[in-house]
């Protein structure tokens, strides 16, 4: 799938400032860093010519960046000569993610978790209008691997870790009508459980602030449930991230989910203390 991209100067920066120049008076790293933004947006891969075109840049000067990456092992060329980012840059994110404070702090009781309910745990943050899975645990021996993946994203309103986050972002049914109505995508039903409108999601919302956790029941994969609870890190008030058990319904039905909620907040208070509502 092709994304729209016009210049590279809107996709490459150094230090976190945008890079001004067009792409035919970028250099060295500048000139590598804009390469993978663009192959960023490009999972199907893109040939020579067209990257070339797209960067403004010399097709010799790309093709020297594109050299440089594949022999650091961050992009992959296909048989139909196709470049896309490699498996290597993946593992760099990879194991930057497992070394991150908050995640290493979390693993532990998400290995915990996975191992005594026998589903998959997860750990995510808000990110916009999305989640992001900064961390999961599959349990040993599990036959059912779950499509879920670190760095991968959700959107927020119909998964349990999103609405366990949101919950304290829109805390009033004005808040939650204009999130519905600027949603981008526009908020569709992805099964016939996923709360739509304003209203419902308010109310679920309010109750996720009583209870201290949410349920996510079928609402975004038909087949999967997902119990949710905000950790409160770093804030009394805000939550940091949210972790979830995310089971197989048929092998887990919800009522025996939603009743493991007790057991769940012990083992996280027991790994983390007091980082629960």
């Amino acid at each position: 799938m092709k994304a729209n991209v016009t210049s590279p100067a809107s996709l490459a920066s150094v230090n976190g400032e945008t890079i001004e120049q067009s792409g035919s008076s970028l250099h060295g790293a500048d000139r590598v860093l804009a390469i993978l933004n663009v192959l960023g947006s490009y999972p199907e891969g893109i040939g020579l010519n067209d990257l070339a075109r797209i960067m403004n840049s010399p097709r010799s000067s790309v093709h020297r960046a594109l050299s440089a990456l594949r022999r650091a092992d961050l992009i992959d060329q296909d048989r139909d000569s196709r470049y896309r980012l490699g498996y290597g840059l993946l593992r760099l994110a990879f194991w930057h993610y497992e070394e991150l404070d908050e995640v290493g702090r979390l693993r532990p009781v998400l290995a915990a978790l996975a191992s005594e309910f026998g589903e998959t745990s997860h750990y995510a943050i808000l990110e916009g209008r999305e989640v992001v899975y900064l961390a999961k645990v599959q349990p040993p021996l599990s036959r059912y691997q779950m499509t879920s993946v670190i760095g991968g994203r959700n959107p927020a309103y119909c998964t349990g870790v999103g609405k366990s986050l949101l919950a304290y972002e829109l805390a009033t049914l004005e808040d939650v009508a204009t999130f519905v109505e600027s949603h981008e995508p526009p908020i569709i039903q992805y099964t016939d459980n996923t709360k739509t409108s304003a209203s419902a999601l308010h109310g679920e919302f309010e109750s996720i602030r009583q209870e201290g956790f949410a349920v996510d029941r079928e609402e975004h994969e038909a087949g999967i449930n997902c119990l949710a609870i905000p950790l409160f890190l770093t804030s009394k008030s805000i939550p940091d991230g949210a972790i979830s058990i995310t089971a197989v319904a048929q092998r887990f039905p919800l009522s025996r989910l939603e009743s493991s909620i007790d057991r769940a907040r012990i083992m996280i208070r027991e790994h983390l203390g007091e980082v629960m509502a």
